[in-house]
């Protein structure tokens, strides 16, 4: 029980509210459009109806967070040279055929280029 107080609670909070009308709007764009443009759609169709019926201030909140993520995922990226996205699903980037291929592996099965020893 406390487990959904804690729940409720959390989805009070307008911040959250705001993030969860871009979550829906983005499902229902994405049955029609790409997912890249749905994502867009979502974003700006939310901050218009957000900002238009409720406080601005928790969109511009919420784009803080968002650029936020988006500027330390960029940092991460040229700074120590990762790819969070790679990284995450357990792959690398064949540096002769551009493939998506296993972190671990040690011959490109796309292209056959052999790779440095990993440690």
């Amino acid at each position: 029980m406390e487990v959904l107080n804690n729940l409720l609670k959390l989805v009070s909070e307008p911040i959250v509210q705001f993030f969860l009308w871009v979550a829906v709007i983005f499902v229902i764009a994405n049955v029609f459009l790409d997912r890249r443009i749905s994502f867009w759609v979502a974003s700006v169709g939310a901050t218009y109806f957000w900002v238009k019926k409720q406080d601005p201030m928790v969109a511009l909140r919420a784009w803080v967070v968002v650029l936020s993520v988006f500027l330390i995922v960029l940092m991460v990226k040229h700074l120590f040279n990762l790819n969070v996205a790679l990284l995450l699903k357990g792959k690398k980037r064949c540096p002769m055929c551009w493939e998506e291929i296993h972190r671990r592996a040690k011959v490109c099965p796309y292209c056959h280029h052999s790779f440095e020893r990993i440690d």
